[in-house]
């Protein structure tokens, strides 16, 4: 990982080059939870953005923010913007007549992964895309919040979800997650056209010198496991400390075996988890039974009891924050397309450690002894039950519809070091 010290002697040596340096060099860079904030900044890249505005969401619906995004990319397209917006299939349930619209005006719209496509209910039926970012010039916004009423706040939402997102004006960000739209493009045979970055941008890129410098990280089981092998890495790397905030909690063994072996040499743990879950495979299950994989003197969790809670993140000895849309669950680890990011920039790990311990402070420790209704006991047992149904059907490679991308040409176009951890 470069450090500052590398960062100032190359602001030193490309400043002589160009005075250009110094706008790329120190980009704005802020964290956030309300929902508002969200759609305001969103907008705010839409409306300014000048060459491109590409957008990735795992859910968007009809409600008046969600159609407040289309008119706003289609008018960005009717001034010559290069517009993107991908869906996942499963949680697309946005205006028709708009996305119609926005197409005829020469935007790209794909529902990504589509439901239709399978007759049997198989692997790829579950591979979901949960990513959710936006990209437009040199200003990005990635995090938990998707494109829904649930994700605003006062003025433009319902207030549901307790998120994290992060807004930047810095060129490394925004062309990197550009990066990942043309990945994700080259699966379904779309060609995008890209921003392409002038000389200094190329030099600076060349160089990595841009404070905060990040990692970029992204899952698609079983040929890309990038995530998965970061966050086991850095368990096994953890001497002090591990704090970890994630809403959708499931006992992934291996996780689990690598997070007991840290505790056992002495590596502090604390997890913030949902009291309360959207998902009905989480809804009636208690965090008691969750967590018995993991129950250990060097232990702590807490449930968050107000929203719902949607922030997912992992920070490592308070030097290394590792965070986006990758759940602690079978699904993330397992089957879905993910995108997080690593940073050591110790700005950013404060700021987000300042949002995870005021989220504590609105927590409480769980409650080992907590029992429920009969009912309640049957639906979860269900649910236990739905779960295992479905890991045997991921297990399957069924559903593959020949139109699709083909999977086998991944090993070919983007080599992960593939780990087997299943």
């Amino acid at each position: 990982m470069l450090n500052q010290e590398f960062y100032d002697n190359a602001l030193k040596t490309l400043q002589q080059l160009s005075p250009e340096i110094q706008e790329y060099q120190f980009p704005h860079l802020r964290l956030f939870t309300d929902g508002d904030e969200f759609y305001q900044k969103l907008w705010q890249m839409i409306d300014e953005s000048k060459t491109y505005c590409w957008i990735l969401t795992y859910a968007m619906d009809k409600s008046l923010a969600a159609n407040i995004t289309l008119y706003k990319l289609i008018n960005a397209q009717q001034r010559g913007v290069n517009v993107v917006l991908f869906v996942d299939d499963l949680q697309g349930h946005y205006n028709n007549k708009l996305t119609k619209l926005f197409q005829s005006y020469g935007g790209v719209f794909l529902n990504l992964n589509p439901l239709s496509a399978f007759k049997i209910y198989g692997q790829e039926f579950f591979r979901r895309h949960h990513e959710k970012m936006a990209v437009a010039d040199h200003k990005a916004i990635f995090g938990t919040s998707n494109i829904e009423s649930h994700y605003g706040g006062v003025k433009w939402g319902k207030q549901t979800f307790h998120d994290i997102n992060t807004y930047t004006e810095g060129r490394h960000l925004s062309y990197n997650l550009q990066k990942h739209f043309m990945y994700l493009a080259s699966l379904y045979k779309i060609q995008l056209n890209p921003h392409k970055p002038t000389p200094n941008e190329d030099l600076l890129y060349t160089f990595n010198a841009f404070p905060p410098y990040y990692e970029f990280f992204k899952t698609h089981p079983p040929f890309n496991r990038q995530i998965q092998t970061q966050i086991i890495e850095s368990i096994k790397n953890a001497k002090d400390n591990i704090k970890i905030v994630q809403a959708y909690y499931y006992s992934v063994r291996i996780f689990e075996k690598h997070l007991r072996e840290a505790m056992d040499r002495g590596v502090k743990v604390e997890i913030i988890t949902a009291d309360k879950r959207d998902q009905p495979v989480y809804r009636y299950a208690f965090n008691r039974i969750l967590f018995q994989g993991v129950i250990h003197r060097n232990l702590k969790v807490y449930e968050f009891p107000e929203q719902l809670l949607h922030m997912k993140g992992y920070v490592f000895d308070n030097n290394q924050l590792f965070y986006g849309s990758f759940n602690n669950d079978r699904w993330s680890w397992k089957l879905n397309h993910e995108f997080n990011i690593l940073t050591e920039d110790e700005n950013e790990i404060k700021m987000f450690m300042d949002i995870y311990n005021e989220t504590k402070l609105r927590t409480r420790q769980i409650d080992y002894k907590k029992t429920g209704t009969p009912l309640r006991w049957i639906k979860m047992k269900f649910w236990e039950w739905f779960i295992y149904q479905s890991e045997i059907l991921m297990s399957k490679n069924q559903g593959y519809h020949p139109n699709k991308y083909k999977y086998n040409n991944l090993l070919n176009t983007w080599d992960d070091g593939i780990g087997n951890y299943f």
